[in-house]
């Protein structure tokens, strides 16, 4: 049973191995054929090795040569031809690989290419492989169009479709059935099988050759130029005119005539039969000849001899009711189009279709006058508007007596009668084509393959042909077990699509599996039990029964081995998931952390999850046993889908990231600018003394409180944690701030206190100075010299005890304090000299009076 892993393609070469004999008979059978792996033609028809080589020659194309191996049968090293499956999955050609069983047959039948065993019963027709033969030959017979309807007719030869064996068992020709019905563009074209059976030595294939004339003359040779030249021997069937039977099987002409009709052209095949009305032929094989001939005709001819006797009759009720069971079969009509053909007449004057309505009246009567009518399938046959009857005279002594066929051999009569006959079958033959039960025309392709069909039947029924009703029961049962095989066959293709789709397939264990297709072979064995007649019932039923456990076990084996591969390789796969999930989350606790997250930008994120998602392809693809290319699609497609869902995200959140973090940078900034401008505060002594630090402390918590106010206003999916945070790396900086406020403001106020006791000392030494300036005597007992000395001894003084006792002191404030105290004395010094001046004044004047009076005095004491 051919599986889709088996679909894929194969490149078909012989294996030769010195271990088995079988490939040598492969080998043989490839070199019997000619070399046609070579460009090679039969009788003007381009065989399909030249078409491999043409289509490779033409398309140019280096795939194609891949596909012209994906196409050739390894048996033959030929394009496949009619291709055909079996149970491993290998493809052939099925003529090729029949052959190659026949003379292989000792040996069991196995596969070419594996060595697989299979059964020989079951070729299943690839299609797939059909219409990829199809799509590359159609450039060729595009380009080679005179093998088409419209080509000028060239020379073909006889070619045998059936012979019989040793055994008397009829062997069909695949490969030249399909030359026949299925290349030259007959395949696809409607079909006219002219077919004659019938007695031998009454000039069958003479009447053949004939009309092979016919057919290869103009259309419009009306008058008989196309019968040739008075001398010209008889060429084309195998022909003579003794005792001996030439003929054997079933022979047709290996070139197709195309004749117009309103649809088109229609192809036009001559069939020879052997003669079924042999005495040398026993009644089975005159059954299966008849039932090919049947097959093998749209246009029958029974040739009998001088009239149509009682064992014509017989062979017709026999033809009849075995055309009957066949039509069933296939869906065919028993009989399209019959005409008896009686040969040397000589029982009245009237010839041809005149004489022959006459004749087949008097049958006709003479049927129906006994009671019960002996022969009543031939009757019907002959009653129908569907068959006629045509006299032929006795052709001459000297065409009997051995003759090359020429005309000038033959009886006027004769001549004129063949004339009449031929050209008016030809001229008809457009109206014949083969159709089914429906009126619906049938393709050379559609015919050749109800023939390949019966010829399996045939094989497989050895003793189901001995009369038609036993063949009606054979092919009942035939298609009972058909239809097994076929229900067996799409419960098959449903468990080996099941077991392609690897979640579906670990559904069902192999144990499970077994059990059912045991449940569906006992099922439908118990139908075929019901519906099939015996007397080959329990053989069929045993057969069937182990061709279905034959082909359960293959796939139930097959299937073992993809339960297995799928199990290793789900297991690879889930690997492959759970190394990616990990992945996932260590990459989605990253976006977490806003400072991890913004050293990955997304494209930098993206290019991680590809070699990330490539590493893990790469690790399946040499776990996995024989890695599926869906598998692995589908899984990257999966794994992509992942990371492109988490890449979203995370390109959201890098985005909200980065504008929580310029939000917060932007407060830290302002944070930072805040306790500059505080800092440079704390450094002025007035400045920092006005604001105490529980004060600055109140500031800082005012700040940081509308910091992170303005962080959530302006922060994208504000977090608690980032605020809090922030807050606590701004209270931090704060806290350490103030700690160094507070030192700054102690210092500064201690520093105050120092200054403030040099000021106030400053201050009481100037009070004291200036109450000394208050008075006269005091005041002039220091000058201003002396004084200012006193003063900045002073200054001195109080900046030196400053010096001591001020923290860390600066120069800038002891400069600032000299200063002070500077402009201070100096403000005072003035005004003392200005005092002390006016004092000197005043004791000035006071001195003079005093000297003006003691003079006074001293005048009026002396007086």
């Amino acid at each position: 049973m051919p599986t889709a892993s088996s679909d894929r393609t194969q490149t078909l070469k012989v294996k030769v191995s010195g271990e088995r004999p079988a490939c040598h008979s492969v080998q043989r059978h490839a070199e019997s054929q000619g070399g046609r792996g070579e460009k090679s033609e039969i009788n003007g028809e381009l065989t399909s090795g030249s078409v491999l080589e043409s289509v490779h020659q033409a398309s140019g194309i280096r795939g194609m040569e891949q596909l012209r191996e994906d196409v050739t049968c390894s048996i033959c090293l030929d394009v496949l031809s009619d291709p055909v499956s079996i149970e491993c999955g290998h493809s052939f050609g099925r003529g090729c690989l029949s052959t190659h069983w026949s003379q292989i047959s000792a040996q069991g039948h196995c596969c070419p290419e594996c060595w697989a065993p299979c059964s020989g019963d079951r070729m299943i027709p690839n299609k797939r492989v059909k219409n990829l033969v199809e799509k590359i030959t159609k450039p060729l017979q595009e380009e080679t169009e005179s093998q088409g309807p419209g080509a000028q007719p060239e020379p073909g030869r006889p070619v045998q479709l059936v012979h019989l064996d040793e055994e008397e068992n009829l062997i069909l020709d695949e490969e030249a059935l399909s030359r026949c019905l299925e290349q030259g563009g007959v395949g696809d074209a409607p079909v006219c099988l002219v077919s004659i059976i019938g007695e031998q030595r009454r000039g069958k294939s003479f009447l053949l050759n004939y009309l092979l004339r016919r057919l290869r003359s103009p259309q419009d040779a009306r008058d008989g130029s196309w019968m040739g030249r008075e001398d010209e021997p008889l060429e084309g069937f195998e022909w003579r005119a003794d005792e001996e039977r030439v003929t054997k099987g079933v022979w047709a002409w290996s070139q197709s005539f195309w004749v117009p009709a309103k649809a088109g052209k229609v192809a036009v095949l001559l069939v020879d039969t052997e003669g079924s009305m042999d005495i040398e032929s026993n009644k089975e094989t005159s059954i299966k000849l008849s039932a090919f001939s049947m097959l093998l005709s749209s246009y029958q001819i029974l040739n009998t001899g001088c009239r149509v006797k009682d064992p014509d009759l017989e062979y017709l009720e026999m033809f009849v009711q075995v055309a009957e069971v066949v039509g069933e079969a296939y869906g065919l009509e028993p009989i399209q189009h019959l005409d008896l053909l009686v040969r040397d007449w000589s029982s009245s004057r009237v010839l041809g279709a005149q004489g022959g309505e006459q004749h087949l009246r008097h049958v006709r009567q003479k049927l129906e006058a006994k009671s019960p009518c002996k022969h009543p399938k031939a009757l019907e046959a002959l009653k129908g508007n569907r068959s006629r009857c045509y006299l032929m005279p006795f052709p001459g002594e000297r065409i009997t007596m051995g003759s090359e066929g020429t005309l000038r051999d033959m009886g006027e009569n004769f001549r004129e009668s063949l004339r009449d006959y031929v050209t008016t079958l030809v001229s008809s033959a457009s109206q014949h084509v083969q159709t089914d039960r429906h009126g619906e025309m049938l393709t050379g392709t559609q015919l050749a393959a109800k023939i390949k069909n019966l010829s399996d039947v045939m094989k497989k029924h050895h003793f189901g042909f001995s009369s038609p009703c036993q063949m009606a029961i054979t092919f009942h049962n035939q298609r009972v077990v058909d239809s097994a095989r076929t229900d067996h066959a799409v419960f098959l293709r449903e468990k080996d699509g099941l077991s392609q789709r690897m979640v579906d397939c670990l559904k069902v264990d192999p144990s499970a599996m077994a059990e059912q297709f045991k449940e569906q072979r006992r099922s439908l064995l118990e139908r075929c039990r019901e519906e099939m007649r015996e007397p080959e019932k329990e053989t069929l039923l045993t057969a069937l029964e182990a061709e279905l456990a034959r082909e359960a076990n293959s796939f139930l084996e097959t299937y073992r081995r993809c339960y297995q591969s799928h199990a290793i390789n789900q297991r690879v796969m889930d690997r492959a998931r759970t190394d990616h999930a990990d992945f996932l989350r260590e990459k989605h606790g990253l976006s977490q952390r806003m400072v991890d997250c913004l050293k990955v930008d997304p494209s930098a994120m993206a290019e991680q999850f590809v070699q990330h998602c490539r590493s893990l392809l790469e690790q399946c693809w040499k776990e996995m046993e024989e890695p599926e290319e869906t598998l692995l699609t589908a899984l990257e497609v999966e794994l992509t889908q992942e990371a492109d869902t988490f890449l979203e995200t995370y390109g959201g959140r890098y985005q909200c990231h980065a504008n929580n973090q310029r939000a917060m940078d932007s407060a830290r900034r302002d944070h930072a600018d805040f306790l500059r401008e505080k800092h440079g505060l704390s450094q002025r002594m007035v400045d920092c003394l006005k604001v105490d630090p529980s004060a600055m402390a109140e500031q800082l918590v005012e700040q940081r409180r509308s910091l992170l106010e303005r962080c959530r206003e302006e922060m994208e999916e504000p977090e608690e944690t980032l605020l809090m945070a922030l807050k606590a790396e701004l209270t931090k900086e704060a806290q350490t701030f103030l700690e160094k406020y507070r030192r700054c403001y102690e210092r500064h106020a201690f520093n105050q206190r120092t200054m403030d006791s040099a000021r106030q000392d400053h201050a009481d030494f100037l009070k004291e100075k200036d109450d000394l300036s208050q008075h006269m005597f005091n005041c002039l007992m220091v000058t201003p010299s002396a004084m200012e000395k006193q003063f900045v001894e002073k200054c001195r003084s109080l900046l030196e005890r400053c010096q001591k006792e001020m923290q860390e002191p600066k120069e800038a404030l002891l400069t600032a304090l000299e200063k002070e105290l500077t402009r201070e004395a100096n403000g005072f010094l003035e005004t003392y000299r200005k005092r002390f001046q006016c004092h000197l004044t005043i004791l000035g004047q006071r001195l003079g009076q005093g000297l003006i009076l003691l003079f006074a005095a001293k005048s009026s004491f002396s007086h």
